[in-house]
């Protein structure tokens, strides 16, 4: 293809999967314009084969960009971003990444996570009640994807309820910050909400230390003191940041593009209902294969001179991982377009793979099957209230999902 590919083209953020197949049959590891914009460029991956090459190399592809000696490319702007978002579990390398790993592991067990069933049920029943309560038409998203979450990663990292608020809009400008890293604007505001988030943190983890309660932010701390492990207070605070924001943000574009997915298809919530009913797994991984919350990863970097389908990498290029595209591979997913509950099990994307696959995956799953049982429950007959193509959409190309699902609630 003679244009080069851009992740921050406007064409990309309501339905991106048409451009991903036109790169993935014409140039699928393509050389495009970096989101940073002082970077050469970057390799993006459309098919599947290639993401799940990179992302399981974690020692051919690095995360941190100063092993290969790109520290100064990060505009000075995003560096106080960056400073804290290195620190996140998805953006360091070995050895301090399997370290940190195994805490966290111990600290975030699926056995801790399902004790959170009966709590994340409670949330979603009172959010979607009061939603109710206000009438027949409800907006899944702000009244149900968007609040759900961050009540979830609140209890779990003891955030007031009363700064609730803030902190949804912090993850909001972190996030907003990391996709248009090359934009000052964009980079001073996600600086101001990561220091904002970071400061809070620092504050909680003195009362943690002298008034220790039973939530994932104590047992942070409490797993590495058990292993024997060093978790220093930075990476304890940083790591934090990253559940505050990942924990929330994700989440709530998985619920909202899968109703929004699901309710502009004629049929589609009914037999949803009905699949979800015998076979709850399988609906949710085809619904975070085709709806793909976070559509790329961060950059990866190559450690050495190598090649990707033939393609010569250089020491020092930024490779980018298309989640999204390589979840419409065809060659993978046959009829990838399409929503098939009765798809032939195949690993998606969507958490990622290798060591960095998302730790958060179980909470994930948790959230999104208590929103679809919940509503199949209290509401299981809904339409949109407005044409989908008309649905307001969140300005993020990373996290690209709808700022609203107004549904009307059949008594």
């Amino acid at each position: 293809m003679n244009a080069r590919f851009s992740p921050n083209a406007p064409e990309l953020l309501r339905n991106p999967y048409p451009v991903y197949a036109r790169y993935r049959e014409a140039d699928p590891v393509h050389w495009g314009i970096a989101s940073m914009a002082t970077l050469p460029g970057s390799w993006f991956l459309f098919r599947y084969q290639e993401n799940a090459e990179v992302l399981s190399n974690s020692t051919l592809f690095v995360n941190d960009a100063s092993s290969v000696g790109m520290e100064i490319e990060i505009p000075e702007a995003y560096k106080p971003i960056r400073h804290i978002h290195q620190r996140w579990l998805g953006g360091i390398d070995a050895p301090d990444h399997r370290r940190l790993r195994t805490i966290m592991a111990k600290a975030f067990t699926p056995r801790r996570v399902e004790a959170l069933a009966t709590r994340i049920n409670d949330i979603t029943v009172k959010l979607v009640d009061d939603a109710l309560a206000q009438g027949d038409e409800v907006d899944i998203w702000s009244q149900i994807a968007f609040p759900m979450p961050m009540n979830v990663i609140g209890d779990a990292l003891g955030v007031r309820p009363e700064d609730w608020g803030t902190f949804q809009q912090w993850a909001k400008d972190i996030t907003d910050g990391v996709d248009r890293a090359g934009d000052i604007e964009a980079a001073k505001r996600g600086t101001d909400a990561i220091l904002g988030m970071y400061a809070y943190f620092e504050d909680l983890i003195k009362e943690r230390r002298a008034h220790p309660v039973d939530d994932l932010f104590n047992a942070m701390v409490t797993a590495a003191d058990d292993t024997g492990s060093v978790m220093t207070e930075f990476d304890a605070i940083s790591i934090a940041t990253e559940l505050g924001v990942a924990g929330h943000e994700t989440t709530t574009n998985a619920i909202s593009l899968s109703f929004a997915a699901l309710l502009a298809e004629e049929g589609g919530w009914e037999r949803t209902q009905e699949a979800f009913a015998t076979t709850p797994d399988a609906v949710m991984e085809e619904l975070l294969r085709f709806t793909a919350p976070v559509q790329r990863q961060r950059w990866r970097w190559a450690m050495e001179d190598t090649q990707i389908a033939g393609r010569e990498i250089k020491r020092g290029d930024s490779v980018v991982s298309i989640l999204g595209a390589a979840n419409r591979d065809p060659a993978v997913f046959v009829d990838p377009d399409i929503i098939d509950f009765d798809r032939p099990a195949q690993k998606h994307l969507t958490f990622g793979l290798g060591t960095h696959f998302c730790l958060g995956s179980h909470l994930a799953k948790l959230e999104l099957g208590t929103a679809l049982r919940v509503m199949s429950a209290r509401m299981p007959t809904m339409a949109l209230a407005m044409n989908p193509d008309e649905l307001p959409w969140n300005h993020n190309l990373m996290l690209p999902g709808p700022a609203g699902v107004p549904v009307v609630v059949a008594s």
